[in-house]
């Protein structure tokens, strides 16, 4: 008897007309009509997940991994209509491919398919540009009935710190609210967000999600209106943290004000006086070899840049910075660097040496060679991702890499450096490499990276303690 697998979605727009259970007994029902056995372990479920995009359907993409796999015995794919699988022709299309190049069929109980393969590909086609037309048409009603409610100041979303839902309104949570309150009344009197966050969290207080206060967390409250009794909605759902956009809805709402408008605009005020225009990171962030290794030893993040110039910078513990951590981690590399190199000094064994070569000079050919090798490294990853993805087979993915290794070898041979870096450069100091302008910033982060974990700054004590990468 062959084996099928079964797929059943609901979205929270259809639950009662196609709930997983009417949707498995009709799947069943056809099974057994039709001469197919389906596991129980081949029972695959999406529930309250929209059918627009199969990458964010989990069970999916667990079923579609296990039927393309070479050992599978699965030869058939049933749901209770196409638009269960996909409501985007464009995934109809690519998985159905995938699938049917494994010899698995996706077959509908409610909509028989014509015998005659010419015309099942047009008839098809048809129903999976139905199903895409209703949920473009779905989506765009859903998105006017909500526009409808904004305006009438109806609010449509999780409610925000110091209410909780009630209907199609807020209650105030009254314990909450005061600290709203208190927030408001700080910034007015002219209290940074930074020294807030810090008040808020040496009282102990914590968000909806038991987290810690931080800048980001203030910001965004003292720019919700919510607090002064208005809905802001934004149609598009891009509006991100731009709290002016213009295509926001702004409505009067039916719920009690946790603060005064007055108190209300006196912040955004002052927000507005104090907003700094989006800066471009600073030009060492991310790209200095020391990125991202130095750790902080009261909370253990990563110290960030905080200023930097064209021969030194600052480093600043990132949870301080947010308000978060109580204990400034600020340090500058004038003295960091010279202790990171005294450190290297003194461990001075095989973890703190590392294999070597000055790059070649660069001329036009090198140049594109470069280029090649990495497209191909490139394409070597984009393999390995279709593999682990379920995309590909063992074996196509096993076919694609030794093709493509054997490119990157005559590449690298062509350029005058066998892969094989051991055969042909020389030993030398980390330390010493680390401070040669003959090495690019991701070169010395990499050989850094291979020998130390991490670099942790006491700020007490004053030192630092370098943590070696285990063998």
């Amino acid at each position: 008897m062959p084996i099928a697998a079964a797929y059943i979605r609901v979205s929270t727009e259809d639950q009662t007309e196609y709930s997983p259970a009417a949707q498995l007994e009709e799947i069943l029902a056809f099974a057994r009509k039709n001469g197919f056995s389906v596991p129980d372990e081949f029972v695959f479920a999406d529930e309250g997940i929209s059918g627009r995009s199969a990458e964010k359907r989990p069970a999916f993409q667990r079923m579609i991994r296990q039927a393309r796999k070479k050992s599978n015995q699965i030869e058939a794919i049933l749901v209770h209509k196409f638009d269960r699988f996909a409501r985007s022709r464009q995934d109809a299309v690519l998985y159905k491919s995938l699938l049917k190049k494994d010899g698995v069929r996706v077959i509908s109980v409610k909509e028989p398919v014509p015998q005659d393969d010419k015309f099942a590909v047009i008839y098809e086609s048809m129903l999976e540009a139905m199903a895409e037309y209703y949920s473009l048409n779905l989506a765009e009603e859903v998105k006017k009935s909500m526009t409808r409610k904004a305006a009438l100041g109806e609010y449509q979303a999780r409610a925000p710190f110091g209410y909780r839902n009630l209907g199609k309104s807020l209650a105030i949570v009254p314990e909450q609210a005061e600290i709203v309150s208190y927030i408001f009344q700080q910034y007015a009197a002219g209290k940074s967000i930074f020294r807030i966050c810090q008040s808020l969290n040496e009282m102990g207080c914590l968000t909806n999600r038991r987290n810690p206060f931080d800048t980001r967390a203030v910001s965004y409250l003292l720019h919700n209106p919510v607090y002064k009794g208005y809905a802001r909605w934004t149609p598009s759902g891009a509006a991100g943290r731009d709290f002016d956009s213009p295509e926001s809805i702004v409505s009067r709402g039916g719920w009690e004000p946790v603060v005064s408008a007055a108190l209300w605009d006196a912040a955004a005020e002052r927000l507005r006086k104090h907003t700094v225009p989006p800066h471009s990171r600073v030009e060492d962030a991310g790209r200095h070899w020391l990125s991202g290794m130095v750790k902080c030893s009261a909370c253990g993040r990563s110290l960030v840049f905080s200023a930097a110039g064209k021969a030194h910078f600052t480093l600043q513990c990132g949870s301080y910075a947010h308000g978060n951590c109580t204990v400034s981690h600020s340090l500058s590399s004038r003295a960091l660097l010279p202790a990171i190199f005294s450190a290297l000094d003194k461990a001075a064994g095989t973890p703190c040496r590392c294999t070597l070569r000055k790059p070649p000079e660069n001329d036009g050919e090198s140049a594109l060679l470069e280029q090649a090798i990495a497209k191909t490294q490139a394409r070597l990853e984009k393999a390995k991702e279709a593999f682990l993805d379920g995309i590909d087979t063992l074996e196509e993915y096993k076919k694609n890499k030794t093709a493509l290794l054997e490119t990157l070898q005559a590449l690298e041979q062509k350029k005058g450096t066998p892969p094989p870096p051991e055969a042909s450069l020389s030993s030398l100091s980390l330390c010493a490499m680390l401070q040669m302008d003959s090495f690019s910033p991701a070169e010395k982060r990499a050989a850094f990276c291979s020998a130390v974990e991490k670099v942790v700054f006491h700020k007490a004590e004053r030192r630092i303690s370098l943590i070696l990468s285990a063998e």
